[in-house]
């Protein structure tokens, strides 16, 4: 998939954040602002990734779910960071959030065959498990 580096982008950003506690304040807001670009070019694989993957017949079952998890995640985050800041720090909380992006990165990289220049006959076909190719 070609926006899985775009996770990598986001943990660079936020692991600058993180790790740079007094950087300026122009760096910080750059880097949320790629954060946020390369956020939102990602999400939209929620809704367009499980289409190329799924058969037919559960296609619209499996964005649902795509759907319902990042919906769940995103209210779990905005419950969570306030709280996070508040206990662990802000560097440490961006910490752990560059983390959870290098894991999104691997687990898509291994988990996620790549679909560019491949019809839905094909994709939708291949195991989910299959290796990104």
């Amino acid at each position: 998939v070609q926006l899985i580096p775009t996770f990598w982008v986001m943990a660079v950003a936020l692991a600058a954040v993180g790790v740079w506690s007094s950087a300026p304040g122009l760096l910080v807001v750059a880097c949320f602002a790629v954060f946020s670009f390369c956020n939102a070019l990602q999400a939209n694989l929620t809704a367009v990734y499980p289409i190329e993957m799924l058969p037919t017949e559960v296609r619209s079952t499996g964005v649902g779910i795509a759907a319902a998890f990042s919906r769940v995640a995103a209210a779990a985050g905005t419950f969570l960071l306030p709280v996070g800041i508040e206990t662990l720090g802000t560097g440490t909380c961006m910490l752990i959030a560059a983390g959870v992006c290098v894991v999104g990165a691997v687990v898509s990289q291994v988990m996620a065959p790549e679909t560019t220049g491949r019809g839905l006959h094909e994709t939708s076909r291949e195991p989910a498990t299959a290796a990104a190719g």
